[in-house]
């Protein structure tokens, strides 16, 4: 099935082929009677503009590329989901693709996005990048870009995030308000940015009330279920567990519950669990999870729309980094009445 053409049109309707072109695109040149008989001629035939045709023109091509590390991962999936809305909006199309927090796979998708000629990239960086190389080659080719989420640090390029390092202080000075001193960090990767901001927040707030700060309890690792599991398992097996355990996000979390019905340790009863997360996950959790909450819809609005107005220059004032404020809610795995 070969594709139609505008001449196919002009044939048609017996015109010229500058005459249709003009028609489609709604130029004053054409009367509205015209036009009308394009528009109806172009959908009984099936034309589908040749967008290709038209990006050499515009030198536009009014796509988003997209990069996450995981949609099963509902943090990313809501994310994603407010990015393609907001593309949306402002008549773009994302072309959203995983990385499987593999950075070779992360690259591969960055190159080929660019091959495709979009008018910017969104990236959540994965757990394990730790080469800038890439990122460096974007900064060489003026390719309008925003980190969203997790960012590579030490780099000069936009980013939206959330406010880590003060939603950690916040939400442990509540904590220690209760009475808690004995506070274990369940940490991310420190070469990703979530990972480093979260854990500084936490060693801030200990300092500032007058903590020592015990590096047995800072276990950094990864963001998953596992690396939950296995960071509360190390405590427990060297009989070195703390009164709270804070976690670098709501999935080590979720390996901390599974870890701790396994050997016996009630959830708040024995210890306390809070993380930075999502309250709608979070209240799926049995007893609900105390959080920092993280709005992934907010984030991936905010970065897309910072994107957007990079790339049409609408606000030549926007910061290099935007800080998205969080809230802690104390909701149920930790004891308040101590």
């Amino acid at each position: 099935m070969k594709h139609v053409k505008q001449s196919d049109i002009a044939k048609k309707l017996n015109v010229t082929r500058i005459t249709i072109s003009k028609a489609l695109r709604d130029h004053p040149d054409i009367s509205i009677a015209m036009k009308t008989k394009v528009r109806e001629a172009a959908e009984e035939l099936g034309y589908i503009p040749n967008l290709i045709a038209q990006n050499l023109i515009s030198k536009r091509t009014f796509t988003l590329g997209v990069i996450v590390p995981d949609l099963e991962n509902s943090f990313f999936a809501y994310a994603t989901d407010s990015i393609i809305d907001a593309a949306k909006n402002n008549n773009y199309i994302a072309f959203v693709t995983v990385s499987r927090e593999d950075q070779n796979l992360e690259k591969t998708n960055i190159q080929k996005l660019i091959g495709m000629r979009v008018d910017g990239l969104l990236v959540c960086v994965t757990q394990q990048t730790n080469d800038p190389q890439i990122f460096n080659q974007i900064k060489k080719l003026n390719i309008p870009f925003v980190f969203f989420d997790r960012s590579f640090t030490g780099l000069d390029l936009p980013s939206v995030s959330f406010d880590d390092r003060n939603g950690a202080i916040t939400a442990l000075e509540k904590i220690m308000e209760k009475g808690y001193s004995k506070i274990a960090h369940i940490a991310g990767y420190s070469k990703v940015s979530i990972g480093s901001e979260r854990c500084e927040g936490y060693k801030q707030a200990l300092k500032n009330k007058g903590l020592k700060i015990n590096q047995d309890w800072i276990i950094e690792g990864g963001f998953e279920v596992k690396d939950g599991y296995e960071a509360f398992m190390k405590l427990y097996d060297n009989n070195q567990l703390p009164e709270i355990i804070f976690a670098v996000n709501d999935r080590t979390a979720l390996g901390v519950y599974q870890a701790a019905k396994k050997v016996g340790v009630r959830i708040p009863e024995d210890i306390g669990i809070a993380a930075f997360g999502f309250n709608e996950i979070a209240q799926t959790f049995t007893p609900s999870l105390s959080i920092i909450n993280q709005n992934p819809r907010k984030i991936g609005s905010t970065a897309a729309e910072m994107l957007i107005d990079t790339i049409e220059n609408k606000n030549y004032d926007l910061p290099i980094q935007i800080k998205i404020k969080e809230e802690f809610y104390w909701n149920e795995s930790i004891l308040r009445n101590k």
